[in-house]
């Protein structure tokens, strides 16, 4: 377990490694204790498929773009501002539109294949 002194008070995504996934998908990640923050920069017309996390509650917030999301079978449209929440075990997925968009997800407890 990590010690008090592990973790940072304040940061920004200046702060945190940058990391590419799927090709085009730019993530920074940042793990507390009991908490993980993913600040996800999606390119346009990208699509996630279904998948679901048996271990880890999840939330979203969408700062920027348009995103689409199907959580537990019933699909909304989200503008900036909004949330989604997967509970443990709600299949869910998303996808951009023609604008790119920017997401923070929220883990908890912490993902171990997401941890920085």
């Amino acid at each position: 377990m990590s010690k008090k002194d592990d973790f940072k008070d304040f940061f920004n995504a200046s702060d945190l490694e940058p990391e590419t996934v799927e090709g085009n998908v730019t993530r920074y990640i940042y793990t507390g204790k009991n908490l993980q923050v993913v600040e996800y920069r999606f390119p346009p017309n990208k699509v996630f498929p279904e998948h679901k996390h048996d271990e880890h509650e999840q939330m979203g917030y969408l700062v920027s773009g348009k995103m689409g999301f199907k959580v537990g079978g019933v699909e909304k449209i989200l503008m900036p501002g909004d949330y989604y929440h997967a509970q443990i075990g709600v299949v869910h997925n998303s996808w951009t539109f023609d604008e790119p968009s920017v997401l923070l997800d929220f883990f908890s407890p912490p993902r171990d294949d997401l941890k920085k």
